[in-house]
């Protein structure tokens, strides 16, 4: 019986400094016979052919009578390494969206498709155990309409590059939104915090916890509507982990929970991620974080006492559940799955928005015509030589001295 390796595949294949072309596949073909389309192809005679499969992972002969109909292969034809300038002939980078401790974002635009997408680029880090490798293999993991989409993940051993390509989301974060609008409504603070819900129930029925929540990690798919998905999953753990295994202080210290800061969390929790939704709906609600203080000694006494204050501007339902998720002991704490029950979050009128929710869609993923968008960035196209920066890789803990933004000012 002939299985699908056994008919003949195109693959999309890419080289340093040439176009594009679409090699042909059998169950008999050899590097040998990719050597001879390629100098029918390129036109180019080359002297030492290497395959690497779009992981960036290099290819023996006999790998490639399992490469799929559709993949795409990087090639290079002197035996030179794969690097991060690969992505260079099928990506024209339109501007920098974004730096952080886990490297720099930028917007692309594909050359042939033109759909937009964020490639994030971190350089130095070692094979084993990187937070950004662990990152895209969780997310290859979570697909949901409420977590951020992965396309492609390239690792290149010889530089130590990582490439992670991803939706891209255009809506700006909700800092951004809190920033701009200084607070929102409860409907609309609904509509966020239950996609977050959502999202973190499903990421917790596949073990995994995000362990740091916070307004920046929190993207609206477009400008205009309230569809929310979640980024950066760097700091995520696996459900259960001992602390010998895996570190407990990780997080953004004003959206860390007590049991973090005071040593006593022994196993990755999903009590974490409630936590981070309970400061992330207190910050929409009130246009400010709950926890204050002049120092960062200050801002950790005050989560240690749950020492934060109402206003008379938020029902007594939104309030309730504030004050369910604030306490000091975990094990007391509401569960995910009680918050989605909450009577806050499944108040009236939200079915409707549901609704409207589901129809919203992201248009840079499906409709490539809103080219005329990045006109004026694309004038001045990101300097390539740019994209190879080294950015330190950070865990944020409790003592960091790190600046924390402060959304109230």
């Amino acid at each position: 019986m002939k299985t699908q390796f056994d008919k003949s595949r195109i693959v999309n294949v890419y080289s340093p400094n040439l176009p594009p072309f679409k090699l042909t596949l059998t169950f008999k073909t050899t590097f040998n016979d990719v050597r001879n389309q390629i100098i029918q192809g390129w036109s180019v005679i080359p002297k030492r052919v290497r395959i690497f499969n779009q992981n960036g992972h290099e290819l023996i002969e006999q790998d490639l009578q399992f490469v799929l109909d559709g993949n795409k292969l990087y090639i290079t034809l002197f035996g030179q390494d794969l690097d991060a300038s690969i992505i260079f002939q099928e990506y024209e980078i339109v501007s920098e969206i974004g730096k952080g401790g886990q490297g720099t974002v930028l917007l692309a635009r594909h050359k042939f498709i033109g759909s937009f997408v964020a490639v994030k680029i971190t350089r130095d880090i070692e094979e084993e155990d990187s937070i950004i490798k662990r990152e895209s293999k969780i997310l290859k993991e979570l697909q949901h309409r409420n977590i951020v989409k992965v396309f492609q993940t390239l690792y290149f051993s010889k530089t130590k590059e990582c490439i992670i390509i991803m939706e891209y989301l255009d809506g700006g974060s909700l800092l951004q939104l809190i920033r701009n609008k200084g607070t929102v409504s409860e409907q609309e603070a609904k509509i966020y915090i239950k996609q977050i819900v959502e999202a973190l129930l499903f990421c917790h029925s596949k073990t995994f916890v995000h362990r740091d929540l916070k307004l920046e990690n929190i993207m609206l798919v477009n400008q205009g509507n309230t569809w929310v998905k979640l980024i950066d999953f760097g700091l995520a753990g696996v459900a259960g982990t001992q602390r010998e295994t895996e570190t407990m202080n990780v997080g953004t210290l004003p959206y860390m929970p007590p049991e973090v800061l005071n040593g006593k969390l022994k196993f990755v929790s999903p009590c974490v991620d409630v936590w981070g939704i309970g400061v992330i709906m207190y910050s929409l609600l009130y246009g400010k974080l709950p926890f204050k203080g002049r120092t960062n000694e200050e801002k950790v006494s005050n989560i240690l006492l749950c020492n934060f204050q109402h206003e008379l501007s938020v029902s007594e339902e939104a309030k309730d559940l504030i004050n369910r998720i604030f306490v000091p002991k975990n094990n007391q704490r509401i569960s995910i799955q009680e918050i989605l029950a909450h009577k806050w979050i499944g108040g009236n009128g939200f079915t409707q928005f549901r609704r409207l929710l589901k129809k919203q869609e992201n248009p840079y993923i499906k409709n490539s015509k809103r080219k005329n968008d990045f006109e004026i960035r694309k004038k001045s196209v990101y300097d390539e030589q740019k994209v190879r920066i080294s950015l330190p890789l950070i865990r944020y803990r409790a003592n960091s001295q790190e600046t924390i933004i402060d959304i109230s000012k």
